[in-house]
């Protein structure tokens, strides 16, 4: 069973960095940089530059998160996980509500894509809805890690009261009657 309990660990690890690597580390930071640079060149509205910033806001939250969470799967930094579930709930939530906020405004202002007239709002739900998946793996991993840190943490308590109840050692010059 501890095989196991490992090695789906360490899947889902792997599977944590690809995805926050490709939705927060590219797409949502790639949109980013894609609005911030159509309102340079004068095709978006000043709006979009508060969009990009949060855009990139959470893209880097979610990021971070996950390396945070790759450091708490050591024993000794377990305390790593608990920041990581943080900056991954509020990097989800920053990138999720630009997202909305996006879809509204596009449905509004902007027309179709090509000859299929697909809305711009439904091709960036698309490219940033996933961004989901990487929060949740960020959240259940650290979830696990810390359970798995509490024996450790007991361990560590338990050793630390022994070292605390030792005897003294002697002092020179003290005799035993």
């Amino acid at each position: 069973m501890q095989k196991f309990s490992k090695c789906t660990r360490i899947f889902l690890r792997v599977v944590l960095v690809l995805s926050a690597a490709v939705y927060p580390g590219l797409m949502a930071m790639l949109s980013a940089a894609g609005w911030r640079y159509n309102v340079e060149q004068g095709r978006y509205p000043e709006i979009f530059t508060v969009f990009s910033g949060w855009m990139y806001a959470g893209g880097i939250l979610l990021c971070t998160g996950t390396v945070l969470c790759l450091l708490g799967a050591r024993e000794k930094w377990w305390q790593c996980n608990i920041p990581a579930i943080g900056l991954g709930v509020v990097g989800c939530a920053a990138c999720l509500s630009i997202l909305h906020r996006f879809c509204a405004y596009a449905d509004q202002h902007f027309s179709g894509l090509d000859e299929t007239m697909e809305p711009v709002s439904q091709l960036y739900r698309d490219r940033l809805l996933p961004v989901l998946l990487p929060a949740l793996l960020l959240t259940v991993l650290c979830v696990w890690q810390i359970v798995l840190a509490g024996p450790y943490r007991c361990r560590k308590r338990r050793e630390k009261e022994a070292r605390l109840n030792e005897e003294a050692p002697r002092i020179l010059g003290d005799r035993i009657e």
